[in-house]
């Protein structure tokens, strides 16, 4: 993590930060039934999962029930295919959608909510079917 640029959009414990995204990637693995990334090593891009056909989907994590799916402005320089809201909790996670990558980067969805531009979509504006990620 030492060579690992910070980017966070929120204030949360970078630590905190961290172990919520390893627990919505092994909930969102489980429920789509593919194996998580195990290495340990530094990785380059933002791939944390490949769907079975292959698609590289990237999981956003927040322990905010309401939480929305955020990313940073850089991120559209080398997207994943798809992006997955996780709502994580001491028990595990709900999925609360996903989208493709030509959604989420759409200039419609730059916006700051306090800690500089990026992209934001609410729950409401997500496919709610994990399933439908071929």
């Amino acid at each position: 993590m030492n060579n690992v640029v910070d980017q966070q959009m929120g204030k949360q414990d970078p630590w905190a930060i961290d172990m919520d995204g390893v627990i919505g990637e092994f909930c969102v693995a489980k429920a789509m039934n593919v194996c998580p990334d195990l290495t340990i090593g530094i990785r380059k891009g933002g791939t944390d999962l490949y769907s079975r056909s292959n698609k590289t989907i990237d999981v956003k994590s927040t322990r905010v029930k309401s939480g929305r799916l955020l990313a940073t402005l850089k991120k559209d320089a080398d997207p994943c295919d798809v992006y997955v809201l996780a709502i994580v909790d001491d028990e595990g996670c709900d999925i609360a959608g996903w989208t493709s990558k030509e959604v989420l980067f759409d200039a419609v969805n730059i916006k700051d909510l306090g800690h500089g531009k990026g992209y934001v979509m609410d729950q409401d504006q997500l496919h709610k079917d994990i399933n439908e990620i071929h």
